[in-house]
């Protein structure tokens, strides 16, 4: 849903000012995901060590202004405040680099499954074109366009095994495997998000496939791993004449701790579960007794005719506009 904005108008320098406002069903979601918040997860980690959570949710509640970013770095709203921000990161950058190094290892059973699948059935892999301009993948009724989630098992046993094994700080995006037809790119975007990076490791890479990440171009390395922050403007491209094909790991941000690690898999688990109406919205009660039932009095407005009529329009507005899944602000 489109987020509401009012403009104001400074007097000094006649400068319109957006300024942002949540609508009534992000306002209902955070509502109900702080009152939650409260009560599970604070009382696990402690106040003192989420201070940068409460202040993750102030940007994406549009109550406090994204501070200036490095160039080519674009967030909006979901910026978690006091990481590291750069387009390329190395291996040993990172804080535990062992699991790269395992999975890097354990590349051949991945390259192994994804020939199975090519062999049984090509028609698994959609390419860019065919689908929706981005990167392709396999397509399963379960998986978006173009990608795959290796929680498919049954495709991927050895894969999944090796993640596990590997103890790859998985963030909530997880993993796919991509395809990139030839002669096809993908254009310039953000994702839009700087508490994760992502791992991209070469399963099958021709010459003249590149990635630019915050305007700095690099190959992709077969049986080995490259790692970028895809908050910075990136874009792909394969001027081969073969398919490229490369393994696509989130992880957190190390300079995340695990108490905010743990608080943000929460976040996006409760966003999840709201979009599937797994969890729906009830109003907070006020405190005291006579505003309660001032509430559920017909005095209060809780049976009249236009309550009734705004709730089903309500309802029928949610269910025809949907959410879009990326976007935490609801």
């Amino acid at each position: 849903e489109e987020v509401e904005e009012d403009v104001a108008i400074t007097e000094a320098s006649d400068t319109r000012v957006v300024k942002r406002e949540l609508n009534d069903r992000q306002q209902q979601f955070w509502e109900m995901l702080e009152e939650d918040f409260e009560e599970d997860v604070v009382p696990e980690f402690g106040r003192e060590n989420l201070l940068r959570i409460y202040e993750f949710i102030k940007y994406c509640k549009y109550e406090k202004e994204i501070p200036e970013l490095p160039d080519m770095q674009e967030i909006d709203p979901e910026y978690f405040p006091g990481l590291r921000a750069q387009p390329w990161w190395e291996v040993d950058e990172i804080d535990t680099p062992e699991w790269v190094e395992k999975v890097v290892a354990g590349l051949p059973y991945v390259q192994g499954e994804l020939a199975d699948l090519l062999e049984d059935n090509e028609e698994y892999l959609i390419s860019d074109s065919v689908q929706n301009d981005v990167m392709g993948g396999v397509r399963l009724p379960a998986a978006p366009a173009g990608r795959l989630a290796v929680a498919e098992r049954e495709l991927f046993p050895k894969t999944v095994q090796l993640l596990k094994q590997s103890d790859v700080p998985l963030a909530m995006r997880g993993v796919i495997v991509a395809r990139q037809v030839p002669e096809t790119g993908v254009q310039p975007h953000s994702d839009g998000r700087n508490f994760f990076l992502t791992a991209h490791f070469g399963l099958s890479v021709p010459p003249d496939c590149s990635i630019t990440v915050g305007g700095e171009e690099r190959q992709w390395k077969e049986d080995d791993c490259i790692i970028l922050d895809t908050s910075f403007i990136h874009s792909t491209k394969n001027d081969s004449d073969e398919d490229r094909f490369v393994l696509v790991v989130d992880f957190w941000h190390p300079d995340l701790t695990i108490p905010e690690r743990e608080a943000l898999e929460w976040i996006y688990d409760f966003r999840n579960k709201f979009e599937q109406g797994k969890i729906k919205y009830v109003p907070k009660l006020p405190d005291g007794f006579w505003e309660t039932l001032y509430v559920y009095s017909a005095w209060g407005g809780a049976y009249t005719e236009e309550t009734i009529i705004k709730q089903q329009l309500a309802l029928t507005r949610s269910v025809a506009s949907g959410w879009a899944a990326s976007e935490i602000c609801v």
